[in-house]
C-alpha cells in the first residue's frame, strides 16, 4: 500500500500554523483503493515558516509585488 499526497495547504489559524493536507491510497497494482483523505496539523517549526516565506515571496514576485 503506497500513500500519496495529493494537495497541501497553509492556514494561518490563531493556533498558529496550521498544514492542511490530502491524500489517496493506492494497492500494489496501482489501484486508488481510497482517495480524499483529509487531515491537518499544527506546525511551529522554523523550517516551515522560512518554506511558507519563500513560497510567498515568489508569489509576489509572479504578480509584480516583489
Amino acid at each position: 500500500m503506497t500513500k500519496k499526497v495529493t494537495g497541501v495547504g497553509f492556514v494561518r489559524a490563531p493556533e498558529g500554523l496550521r498544514v492542511a493536507y490530502r491524500y489517496a491510497k493506492i494497492d500494489d497494482q496501482g489501484n486508488i483503493t481510497d482517495s480524499n483523505i483529509r487531515g491537518s496539523y499544527i506546525d511551529d517549526s522554523e523550517e516551515t515558516a522560512a518554506f511558507l516565506q519563500g513560497i510567498e515571496a515568489a508569489v509576489l514576485a509572479h504578480i509584480g509585488e516583489g
